[in-house]
């Protein structure tokens, strides 16, 4: 066997060898491009059994920078709550930069700090009728939040989703922490406020 044979040789196993973790990958990709429509959606939609935990009496204010200082939490997990931020309720105040319906008729925004505008971080409306969302204890509260964010649409007069882009707005919502799958506008701790309690216009910061 020559040099060249043991060389083409060598880069066929390569070839092979990415081929396989190629396919691997593709599957890895496949499911982040559905993880915020499939993941985790009993603590999103507060009907995991921990959700009688959460401090509701209590919102802790807070900035989308500081949000984005918490440990970092973008690993996969179960759908029950894992870490002491998703038994809080936070309040921040963020400038719309992007808006979206998710497959699972989650309203997707992402939030950008009036004050650093390289901060950004997602919060999401959960749709109360979609689903095993109807059998969450907390649906009333879920449909009050989904009401604010269509009066806020309507009276921002507002055509489409992306029509609310720059609108500054003050959010309530329960700490959850998302799997890092690449998202537009995610945090670096990869937390959220999913869901929103509450959203309202306010003045520009």
């Amino acid at each position: 066997m020559n040099l060249f044979e043991v060389e083409f040789k060598g880069a066929r196993r390569l070839d092979m060898s990415g081929v396989l973790q190629g396919g691997v990958l593709s599957a890895a990709l496949a499911v982040f491009a559905v993880g915020c429509a499939l993941g985790r959606s009993q603590v999103k939609s507060l009907r995991d059994h921990q959700a009688d935990r959460i401090q509701f009496g209590t919102v802790i204010p807070t900035t989308v920078t500081a949000l984005n200082a918490v440990r970092s939490r973008c690993r996969p997990t179960g759908d029950h709550r894992v870490h002491e931020e998703e038994f809080h309720v936070y309040e921040v105040v963020g400038r719309i930069t992007r808006v979206k319906r998710e497959h699972d008729r989650d309203i997707h925004i992402v939030l950008q700090d009036p004050a650093d505008p390289g901060e950004h971080m997602v919060v999401e409306s959960v749709d109360p009728a979609f689903r095993g969302n109807v059998l969450s204890p907390y649906r009333d509260r879920l449909t009050a939040a989904r009401r604010m964010f269509e009066d806020l649409q309507r009276q921002s007069q507002a055509q489409d989703l992306s029509d609310l882009r720059g609108i500054v707005v003050r959010v309530t919502g329960v700490g959850f922490f998302d799997m890092n799958h690449f998202q537009v506008g995610q945090s670096r701790s990869c937390v959220e406020l999913h869901p929103i309690l509450a959203i309202e216009r306010v003045s520009a910061q």
